[in-house]
């Protein structure tokens, strides 16, 4: 309402001529109470979100924080590639690297010393040694009877042929270096009784009887 009253007063002074009188009346009038009434407004205004970057951390720590980001990065693609090859290299290096934790099968290698190892005992090789091994077969002792045609070999070998062979040799060693030295006949047949040694001390498989006399009885042809 006061500023109603003002726009008719300042619209009437706006006819009087003289600019001083004019002043004169609006100073007078706006010193009214109905003008001395003041008060403050206040409201919310939407500014939207603030998108602009943060300011408050200096270059040069933006570019340490992105080298630090690089470097992980890197680090794990790193270890991915160790996992990865060590995967690969377990698949394939496995079998050797777990065989030491399996002695029992080393157990059953046989020495190549001349003496026969059975149930803790030592016992000297027989002069009859395929008599005695089909002696031992038929009495059910399977595994010691080709233990004794087996050991027997190899002690003939040592003796009679000066075979250098190491006292922990296993039967495919001793195997390579027959081949290497014997004619192909001798190397037959011992491959043929290292094959049936094997069988029984490893897969417990036992050759036929008719195999076991085969080889008990060529055995002196070689060996005797």
């Amino acid at each position: 309402m006061p500023h109603f009253i003002l726009f008719i007063i300042c619209l009437n002074l706006s006819l009087v001529d003289d600019p001083k009188v004019v002043k004169q009346q609006i100073v007078e009038i706006l010193t009214q109470p109905e003008f001395q009434d003041t008060r403050e407004e206040f409201w919310w205004k939407y500014i939207g979100e603030d998108l602009t970057p943060d300011k408050t951390l200096p270059p040069s720590s933006e570019i340490s924080f992105e080298f630090i980001g690089i470097i992980a990065k890197i680090f794990e693609l790193l270890l991915w590639l160790i996992f990865s090859i060590g995967i690969i290299l377990l698949i394939i290096y496995g079998s050797r690297w777990f065989k030491p934790l399996h002695p029992q099968k080393k157990d059953n290698e046989i020495p190549t010393n001349p003496q026969i190892w059975h149930s803790g005992v030592n016992i000297i090789l027989p002069t009859n040694i395929n008599q005695e091994a089909w002696t031992l077969w038929q009495s059910k002792q399977f595994s010691l009877a080709l233990s004794l045609l087996y050991r027997g070999a190899l002690s003939v070998l040592i003796k009679r042929d000066g075979l250098n062979i190491d006292d922990s040799a296993t039967e495919s060693e001793c195997l390579r270096l027959i081949k290497s030295k014997q004619t192909v006949e001798l190397t037959d047949y011992f491959s043929g009784l290292s094959r049936a040694w094997q069988n029984i001390a490893y897969a417990e498989r036992k050759p036929s009887d008719v195999e076991a006399q085969q080889l008990c009885e060529e055995w002196k042809r070689y060996f005797g």
